[in-house]
This record gives C-alpha cells, sequence and structure tokens, in this order.
C-alpha cells in the first residue's frame, strides 16, 4: 500500500519524514518555551492551505488577531487565506469559561478542515477534570474523532527539559502517533536549536538529531547537518 504523506511546509523536515506526515495521524511537538513549536505549526498549516486543503489554528493563548500577525512576520499571508477560507485562526479564552470542543468539530465539519494545529494541549486540562485521566482520556477521543473526520492533526506540548537525553516523557507523549522534539543546547554562549523524530508510527523516519534555525522566512531544519553544539561537547 503507498502511503499519502502531506508536507509539513519545513524546509528539511519533510526529507527527515521521508516525505512528510502520514495523512490523518496526530503529531505531536514537543519542546521548551522559546523552541519554535508555534512556528512548526503555522507552517504546516500555511502548506496545506497552499495546496488547497483548509487548515484550523486553534491557540488558547493568542488571539486570532496575534495570531495572523506572527504568522505574517514569517511571511505566511494568513489574511489572504483567511479570506479564501483556506485558513482559520480560532482562539479560545479559558478565563472563566468551560471549554467543549463540539463547536471546533462543527466548524472543522463546516470548512472542511483538512490540517489541524492545536497549540497547545494544555487546553484539554480544561475540558473535564484536572485528573490525569481525564486528561489522557479527552486527548485520546480528540484525536480519534479527528481521524474519523480524515484531519491529520498536529499539536504542541510544553516539556521543562531541554537536554534531549534526559527527556521526561509525559502521558500525552504516549497517545500521538507521532512525536517531534524540540530542543535548544547550549553552545558557548547561545544555544543552538535540534530537532529530533522520536517516533511516526507507520512511517519510517531518520533518527538522528539536527540543528535548526529560526529567521524571518520561519524554520529550516538542516538534514545534512550535524548540531555544532553536540559536536563540541563529543556527544556525536
Amino acid at each position: 500500500m503507498v502511503l499519502e504523506l502531506l508536507s509539513t511546509g519545513i524546509p528539511g523536515l519533510d526529507e527527515l519524514l521521508k516525505g512528510g506526515i502520514r495523512k490523518t495521524n496526530s503529531v505531536l511537538i514537543a519542546g521548551v518555551p522559546g523552541s519554535g513549536k508555534t512556528v512548526f505549526g503555522m507552517h504546516y498549516i500555511y502548506e496545506g492551505a497552499q495546496r488547497g486543503e483548509p487548515g484550523l489554528f486553534i491557540s488558547y493563548e493568542e488571539s486570532e488577531a496575534s495570531i495572523v500577525e506572527y504568522a505574517e512576520s514569517f511571511n505566511m499571508p494568513y489574511t489572504q487565506l483567511i479570506q479564501k477560507g483556506l485558513v482559520t485562526a480560532l482562539s479560545i479564552p479559558l478565563v472563566g469559561k468551560i471549554v467543549t470542543f463540539a463547536p471546533i468539530i462543527d466548524m472543522i465539519r463546516k470548512n472542511k478542515i483538512q490540517r489541524v494545529f492545536l497549540d497547545s494541549i494544555s487546553l484539554f486540562e480544561f475540558v473535564d477534570s484536572m485528573s490525569s485521566m481525564s486528561f489522557r482520556r479527552e486527548i485520546i477521543e480528540f484525536i480519534r474523532i479527528m481521524k474519523d473526520m480524515g484531519v491529520t492533526l498536529m499539536a504542541s506540548s510544553e516539556k521543562k527539559i531541554a537536554n534531549i537525553d534526559v527527556i521526561e516523557y509525559g502521558a500525552q507523549d504516549f497517545l500521538f502517533q507521532g512525536l517531534i522534539l524540540l530542543t535548544k543546547v547550549r553552545k558557548g554562549a547561545s544555544f543552538e536549536r535540534c530537532i529530533n523524530i522520536s517516533k511516526m508510527r507507520g512511517q519510517s523516519h531518520q533518527l538522528g538529531i539536527y540543528p535548526f534555525a529560526i529567521d524571518e522566512q520561519g524554520v529550516q531544519v538542516y538534514s545534512k547537518q550535524l548540531p555544532f553544539s553536540l559536536i563540541e561537547r563529543g556527544e556525536l
């Protein structure tokens, strides 16, 4: 059977994924604050829109205007794509509200959404009680619904530790079919951004640690290079 893979729109990342993300899979982008998770998601939604695949970007931290402004700072014209119905930016404020996914699911169905980026899965903590079992149950159910609707889901998650050798995996890391880790490794007086594809169920992928950068064009993954920070420390 030939796999149907969706491009992430991130230079170098599709090469590590050997073509992209398997359609209807769920992928978690996990990393410390400032590691680039949100920008990865913006690329993913933007790439789909360019290919005629409507996308939904959900945030509980940023307003719709902030989402659009941030995307356009990386030359991704979200305003135009929103006007064309190819991108939907949704802000879900959590203060004083009980979050339910019913309106989101209705929006996905109405707008024929094919790609969803959820920034971040902490939103699930506000759907039901704060128990870990409830948290996992809500994630599993949302992933199932997205798959049944033919949606390819990407979400972000916070990590407390940047060192890729001592990553503490949370329950959510095991619930998604794919897990991509973003880290910042000390390089002298600064830091170098690194990426590792920890798992991608149902497809082969590169297993190494690779450097990436974020500039005015967004994310660039250097799939043919080794992180200088790890070479200098003798870890590669």
